[in-house]
């Protein structure tokens, strides 16, 4: 009698997996393997996880996201299965992970759990976890791909550059876009290497943001990433110029060896402006320029006036110190705020769209109250003025528009007015937001417009 009880008791603090292997119920199986325990790095490492259960399962099993540091997983589209084992039809789910190594090493994927729903004896479920084994492999980069710098792997590789010009005839004032598409089988986009477009004398380059895009084929598993890199060209001074060559050393994984691709350097021949074309300098100045300059400058031009005086007295040295002086203060003002608007104001008295954007986005890079999303849309959204989102909308359809597309005309003075007034309207708004305390964040929490706002993207 005392056995008989001691069995029950023994039975009851068994885990419920090992109650039902006790009675002799099926239980649930779950199989895990790798396909390439030595993969080169970025080379794909297929992870597969079988989870079968008795009957069928009643939910999704619940399984690990399996990331681990300097490694890219991607999840690949789950396969459902079934197999007989005993007599009996286990059905369940095939899961594959994609594993991109990003660098040499042992990558180690610990023990884990996974929770499986399924159903016993239908219409009773039951719920266990099951432990998944530990799984290592190790990735390595070839000694023959030693000199790649950075090193960069994929199953295909193709590198494009495409150039657009203002105009067929750039002058000075025109803009040019490089753009270079690098597009791959077998590796994810952030894996490709970005592009670092080279400083051009006589040129002011503005890099936009990479544009990163991965496609999985959903009948394959194939994976293809495309990135993008560009940057615009302001041509600031005539002459001929040259855009350096790229070149991009690659592994092929499948023919095992390494391949570079040479994208050749891009010459620009740059004319002057219609005015310095006939030995005339360009009219840059107008009654109101010269008003706008002396008052800005009218301070400067007192301090210098002293500082000569100050000069015939001093000798040499204090020259040297007042020309350092003078340097220091003007870098000071070319990059602050005041200064970048009233680039803006010139560029828009010119009526050159490319000028009037790209000096919109050197403004507002540097305008306080749009911190830290500087975007032309965040300028937008914070003004909340119909006319000046219309007036921007315009000058990009003229910028960007498809050729063959109609555009709709935009005003440099309308646009030039509404700014100016959105700047006011928005450097009064910051001014009165420090002067208020702010509530606690349990009172008055961020709004979903706050969210959006912050999150956009830089525009170009």
């Amino acid at each position: 009698m005392m056995r008989r009880i001691a069995v029950s008791l023994l039975l009851l603090l068994l885990p419920q997996g090992a109650r039902a292997q006790q009675a002799g119920d099926p239980a649930p199986v779950v199989r895990v393997t790798i396909d390439l325990p030595r993969a080169i790095v970025g080379q794909r490492v297929t992870l597969s996880v079988v989870v079968l259960a008795p009957n069928y399962l009643t939910s999704p099993p619940e399984l690990p996201t399996f990331q681990l540091r300097n490694v890219v997983t991607r999840q690949l589209p789950s396969i459902n299965t079934s197999e007989q084992r005993d007599g009996m039809t286990y059905a369940g789910v095939r899961f594959a992970f994609a594993i991109y190594p990003q660098e040499p090493g042992e990558f180690v994927i610990p023990e884990q759990t996974v929770r499986i729903g399924y159903a016993a004896e239908p219409p009773k479920t039951r719920e266990v976890e099951i432990a998944l084994p530990r799984v290592s492999f190790e990735s390595f980069v070839p000694e023959r791909a030693a000199g790649l710098r950075p090193f960069l792997s994929a199953e295909k590789l193709s590198v494009g550059q495409e150039i657009k010009k203002s105009s067929d005839q750039i002058r000075v004032g025109d803009a040019v876009t490089r753009s270079v598409t690098i597009s791959a089988e077998g590796t994810p986009a952030m894996l490709l290497p970005p592009q670092t477009f080279a400083v051009v004398d006589g040129l002011r380059s503005y890099p936009a943001q990479p544009a990163l895009e991965d496609h999985i084929d959903q009948r394959t598993g194939v994976m293809t990433s495309t990135r993008i890199d560009s940057a615009t060209y302001m041509l600031e001074r005539p002459g001929d110029y040259a855009l350096p060559a790229i070149d991009i050393g690659w592994w092929n994984l499948g023919e095992g060896r390494a391949e570079h691709i040479h994208l050749a350097t891009v010459p620009l021949n740059v004319a002057a402006s219609p005015g310095e074309a006939d030995g005339r300098p360009a009219a840059r100045w107008d009654r109101r320029s010269l008003l706008d300059a002396i008052a800005d400058h009218w301070l400067l031009g007192i301090l210098a006036l002293v500082i000569l005086i100050a000069i015939a007295w001093i000798g040499p040295a204090a020259a040297r110190w007042v020309m350092a002086s003078l340097r220091r203060g003007r870098a000071a003002y070319r990059g602050s705020e005041p200064w970048s608007f009233r680039q803006f104001c010139a560029a828009a008295r010119q009526r050159k769209a490319e000028a009037v954007y790209f000096a919109l986005l050197g403004w507002l890079g540097r305008f306080e109250p749009l911190s830290p999303a500087c975007t032309i849309d965040a300028l937008t959204l914070a003004a909340e003025d119909p006319v000046l989102k219309r007036q921007v909308d315009a000058l990009r359809s003229e910028l960007f528009a498809s050729a063959g597309e109609t555009t709709t005309g935009w005003s440099p003075r309308v646009l030039k007015r509404h700014v100016s007034s959105a700047r006011r309207t928005l450097r009064r708004r910051l001014r009165h937001s420090e002067a208020t305390p702010a509530l606690p964040p349990q009172i008055n929490p961020a709004g979903p417009r706050v969210a959006e706002f912050s999150n956009r993207r830089v525009a170009r």
